[in-house]
């Protein structure tokens, strides 16, 4: 009796050219007291400087949990349809929301990323803030 072959589980689907996701090494994630989480720089980063490029996974609105339900309370407007909103994979997950931000983000629907940028010259020591751009469903400190 011969083997039965099994189809395989998952199917590879090439993408036009592999992701190239840098991250600025002057950029790291620390603990604030009192709020959690958040990244820093540890060098002088000029406006405009790329800090990250972070995959991303996108959600349905079906999908999406309360923003208190642990990785939904870290979400991005995702203006792709049939998906809301996304969760990124990267240290941009991890910035905290200022209503006077030093970066900013911009959606690539095509490539499922998220790319961070600096807005203005950061200095060491500096937090990387941005502004979530949606309804704050805390109490912003």
């Amino acid at each position: 009796m011969g083997v039965v072959q099994q189809p395989p589980r998952f199917r590879y689907i090439p993408m036009a050219e592999p992701l190239d996701l840098p991250r600025h090494p002057g950029i790291r994630v620390v603990d604030f007291a009192g709020k959690g989480r958040g990244v820093i720089v540890d060098t002088m980063i000029a406006a405009g400087t790329l800090l990250e490029i972070a995959p991303v996974l996108p959600l349905r609105r079906e999908q999406l949990g309360h923003r208190t339900d642990g990785i939904f309370s870290y979400p991005f407007d995702w203006p792709d349809p049939p998906y809301a909103e996304a969760v990124a994979l990267g240290v941009v997950s991890l910035l905290n929301h200022s209503p006077a931000p030093n970066a900013d983000f911009e959606p690539d629907l095509v490539n499922r990323v998220i790319r961070l940028f600096a807005t203005r010259d950061l200095e060491p020591g500096e937090e990387v803030t941005i502004d979530y751009g949606i309804p704050l469903w805390f109490e912003e400190a």
